[in-house]
């Protein structure tokens, strides 16, 4: 029995299967051209005392010179060590997703300065060195997934809270985008307070534009909680920098009271400990926020641009 349709329903068929046909075609584009990530731990943690020179010639500078090959054979071998790299695998055994949100970073990026950035990739075992998460150089891009295991993660036991909450898996891409723009934001001014807020919120605006799909919370380093109580009082704090001749102040004190991660702001009130840590980020981010939106300039532009100066055109003005 055969079925015979309108001429305009075959049209119609035609032309999605056309459209599917395309949107195939530019989503196999597009994962081909995903940047790879180097899987040094599991390069690493796979080799054994026959393999260890092949390893140490494809990655030189994870191996001094001054190190016997012992040392290495003795870290493949060192229970502490195997216990990390495995719980690296079991979380992160397949990496497209961090290879796809990089690539699409690196494409925002790009075309934000006008430049080509497309560094080595490669992951790392750190023994859990928080501080140290991400490492840039010139060429070169380390992540340490040891330190992305997750906020509750056993190995994170005795690291205050505050920290332990940006190491999930989601804040890997937001770390990445801090690093990049410490190198490619310009430091104009960095002697007053306001200077050093609105730096940082060229910092937080840079990631608004490279980062597809990153909730704010993560972009700055808050819980939900915390984000919510910077929206808030917003107000408040604004007043608050305003009546204490906070703002053009080069006093540094300030910068472990509103700027440095913290358990908290320390506005010396007795609900210090319920307020936001690096409040002082989250008004410079929403004074450059207003900047752009009132003024036609580009985000190049912008970073190039003095922060007073970013403030006077700003029209920043906190809702109550």
């Amino acid at each position: 029995m055969s079925i015979f349709l309108p001429n305009y329903i075959n049209k119609i068929i035609i032309f999605l299967i056309i459209i599917l046909f395309i949107s195939c075609s530019d989503t196999k584009v597009s994962e081909q051209n995903i940047l790879k990530i180097e899987r040094f731990e599991k390069i690493f943690y796979e080799s054994d005392s026959s393999s260890i020179s092949e390893v140490k010639s494809k990655y030189p500078f994870f191996f001094p010179d001054n190190f016997p090959d012992e040392i290495w054979i003795n870290r493949l071998n060192d229970p502490i060590q195997r216990e990390i790299y495995n719980e690296i695998l079991y979380k992160y055994d397949d990496i497209l997703l961090l290879e796809k949100q990089i690539t699409d970073f690196f494409i925002n990026s790009s075309k934000a300065f006008e430049l080509t950035i497309s560094p080595r990739l490669i992951t790392v075992n750190t023994d859990v060195d928080y501080r140290n998460r991400i490492i840039l150089t010139d060429s070169i891009l380390l992540i340490g997934l040891d330190n992305y295991l997750g906020a509750n993660h056993r190995f994170y036991e005795g690291i205050p809270e505050y920290i332990k909450e940006d190491l999930n898996p989601q804040n890997i891409i937001s770390d990445i985008a801090s690093e990049y723009a410490g190198k490619l934001i310009p430091r104009l001014d960095d002697y007053t307070f306001l200077d050093k807020i609105i730096n940082n919120g060229k910092i937080l605006y840079y990631k608004d534009i490279c980062l597809d799909d990153v909730p704010d919370k993560i972009k700055i380093g808050y819980s939900e909680k915390k984000l919510k109580w910077a929206i808030e009082n917003e107000y408040f704090v604004w007043t608050y920098f305003v009546e204490n001749n906070i703002l053009f102040n080069p006093d540094n004190k300030l910068n472990s009271r509103f700027i440095n991660n913290a358990p908290f702001s320390r506005f010396y009130l007795e609900n210090d400990k319920d307020t936001s840590e690096m409040i002082g980020k989250f008004i410079g981010w929403n004074i450059v926020k207003s900047f752009m939106k009132n003024n036609d300039i580009s985000f190049k532009k912008m970073t190039e641009t003095k922060p007073i100066e970013i403030y006077k055109r700003s029209k920043y003005k906190p809702k109550k």
